[in-house]
């Protein structure tokens, strides 16, 4: 599911009235903007007028440079919605129906047919990838472009093994690397993985959430992203009654109107800051199932008590041995 905000016909009249240097098209109906994981902008599509009359897509990169970054800064104006990609379900469907070592099978044999299942998925992800690729170097524009896609092509990865982290920039070209993400991750999880915790109402140690933060923060490039950051961040302990703040940045903090010394190591609902609603039951059970979750809306309250409509993405990550959940909260455009 990929989050986007949409700048519709309202908000594109509004767009041009504020920068009628760019000379906008006026035949340009709506423009969307695609976030991934992180917050960050990925692409821009727009739809056009066609000869028929009827709404087709338009050559976004013809706006130009200017153009697209102002639209991109622009985007907190629009309308924040999420779209299923229509492979998302298929690939749900295998990661749903992979097997348990429950004792019942001997373990190699669980593990060699999970293994199959991933590589399946896996199959789908390379035949979409490779697709898509071919498509773009269909419309490559100059000699350059058509030798990059073309490498990228012959590079794509046939099994799910053989994926490393420098195939990234293929798969990030066609999101669809969250995707091929998920399949890394649980083909280097054992059959009797669990992702949810087996205790929920067992309190976090102190001690380990000191060493979890110590852990967190290690790297300078860790400590400078939660420092410097304006996304608010933040790390808890798993679980729906034992949910406990481990780390937030100064952005999370200036969000909820409070200071670290009144959060810290508090359980996230009972800090007044987290709703207990049914919005977030769900956002845990797609942590617990998928390990993660991107563009999801939600509510939170501010050391006022007023409420702050924000869109969540989330990772669940593992920190000094333990599971913990990473969230990066921005607030929602009002609609």
């Amino acid at each position: 599911m990929y989050a986007l905000t949409v700048l519709d016909a309202d908000a594109l009249k509004a767009f041009r009235n504020e920068h009628p240097w760019l000379d906008f098209p006026e035949s340009i109906l709506e423009v969307s903007v695609y976030f991934d994981d992180n917050g960050g902008p990925t692409r821009l599509t727009a739809i056009t007028i066609g000869d028929d009359g009827h709404a087709v897509p338009a050559d976004a990169n013809s706006f130009g440079i200017d153009t697209i970054l102002s639209l991109i800064r622009y985007a907190p104006q629009g309308r924040a919605q999420n779209e299923e990609c229509p492979q998302e379900r298929y690939i749900w469907a295998l990661l749903e129906a992979l097997p348990v070592a429950d004792g019942s099978r001997p373990l190699d044999e669980v593990e060699a047919e999970r293994a199959g299942k991933l590589q399946q998925a896996y199959e789908m992800l390379h035949a979409i990838a490779l697709g898509k690729l071919q498509t773009l170097l269909a419309e490559a524009r100059n000699p350059r472009e058509t030798l990059r896609l073309s490498s990228a092509i012959d590079a794509l990865p046939r099994t799910l093994e053989d994926v490393d982290d420098t195939h990234k920039p293929q798969f990030l070209e066609v999101d669809l690397w969250r995707f091929v993400a998920v399949l890394r991750d649980e083909l280097a999880m054992p059959a009797d993985y669990e992702l949810t915790s087996t205790n929920e109402d067992k309190s976090v140690s102190r001690e380990v959430i000191e060493q979890a933060e110590t852990t967190a923060l290690s790297s300078p490039v860790i400590q400078a992203l939660f420092e410097l950051s304006p996304v608010a961040f933040s790390i808890s302990s798993i679980g729906q009654k034992s949910s406990r703040y481990v780390r937030v940045n100064q952005a999370y903090l200036d969000l909820v109107g409070k200071s670290w010394d009144e959060i810290r190591g508090s359980e996230m609902v009972a800090s007044g800051v987290v709703s207990g609603s049914e919005a977030r039951t769900e956002r845990l059970m797609l942590l617990d199932r998928d390990g993660g979750y991107t563009g999801m809306r939600g509510e939170i309250r501010d050391a006022s008590g007023t409420v702050v409509s924000v869109v969540i993405s989330a990772r669940r990550i593992s920190v000094a041995g333990q599971l913990y959940d990473f969230e990066v909260l921005q607030r929602a455009a009002q609609s």
